[in-house]
């Protein structure tokens, strides 16, 4: 395993050499402004945060204490910022910026802005895009403060084929699934696709990815199938799938079906325990190879009273 995060840490290395070439940070300056990338870095803080102190910043951007000294002195000669004894703690410094300040940010944030679009003015509608989405990605990955917010829609064209991918990619790594439960879930959304029976599709979109899928699918005359549920590792446990579960259930009461049923295993703790909750209980169990050795196949029904 060491060889492997060995490796890993190879990758981030290599990606952040690329990407500090393309934005072209390379050189002491950022932007042709006389500030360095890490100056820069002081007076963004110093403005997002509106007022701070020299100990804020240590601690936010994990910088040396004297090398931030060494800053703010300059920031001071400079006239870019204001220091004022703070009236909680009276050793300690309140930072603002100056007007002069406030008028250098305001050019830095405009030149960074100008050279983004540069870089995305080369691309394609769809590569930037796709672009962003992983930069999201990546953002959020590795900031545990990250943005879990989502929308919940209807399936798109061309995403019946993303959500099999993730069930297939998400149930071999998490359950030890086969290459025929694949071809399960792949058959299914072509039927689907293909016949178009009466029900619904709903992903949950986080800034441009699918992080979350759910769908009802009529079976025959007032009974309904609930499919294809599933919620991206990083998204579980914010309520998501509670959100779908309910999505899925209220488009069943206003199409007025008298009962829902759904397959799953038991080794999906916290769906069933989801399921439960909703309403449902389990109905039939048996054991099954079709996916692994000893895997215990459940249908779980509810009756509603619509």
């Amino acid at each position: 395993m060491e060889k492997e995060i060995a490796r890993r840490a190879l990758e981030v290395r290599n990606f952040n050499r690329f990407y500090t070439n393309i934005i072209g940070l390379m050189d002491k300056t950022i932007l042709d402004s006389p500030y360095s990338l890490a100056e820069a870095r002081v007076l963004l803080e110093i403005d997002n945060a509106s007022q701070c102190n020299a100990s804020d910043l240590t601690k936010f951007l994990q910088i040396d204490p004297g090398y931030l000294s060494r800053i703010l002195s300059k920031f001071t000669k400079d006239k870019l910022i204001i220091k004022v004894r703070s009236t909680v703690d009276g050793r300690a410094q309140v930072l603002t910026l100056s007007d002069k300040g406030q008028q250098v940010i305001n050019k830095l944030y405009d030149d960074s802005t100008i050279q983004a679009a540069k870089i995305l003015e080369k691309l394609t509608d769809e590569e930037q895009k796709e672009l962003i989405s992983h930069m999201v990605s990546v953002r959020n990955i590795l900031d545990k403060k990250q943005d879990k917010t989502y929308i919940i829609r209807s399936l798109k064209p061309g995403e019946a084929g993303y959500i099999a991918y993730r069930h297939c990619v998400l149930y071999e790594k998490e359950y030890g699934l086969s290459g025929t439960f694949e071809r399960y879930v792949m058959d299914a959304l072509t039927k689907y696709i293909d016949e178009k029976p009466e029900g619904e599709v709903w992903v949950a979109e986080n800034n441009g990815r699918i992080v979350g899928s759910i769908a009802i699918v009529s079976t025959e005359e007032g009974i309904a199938q609930l499919r294809w549920f599933l919620i991206e590792p990083e998204y579980r446990g914010v309520g998501l799938g509670r959100q779908l579960l309910a999505t899925a259930m209220e488009y069943c009461k206003r199409q007025k079906y008298k009962q829902v049923y759904l397959w799953t295993v038991q080794d999906l703790k916290a769906a069933r325990h989801l399921y439960k909750n909703f309403g449902f209980s389990v109905t039939e169990q048996s054991e099954s190879d079709t996916w692994k050795s000893g895997v215990i196949e459940e249908r779980w029904d509810m009756i509603l009273n619509n």
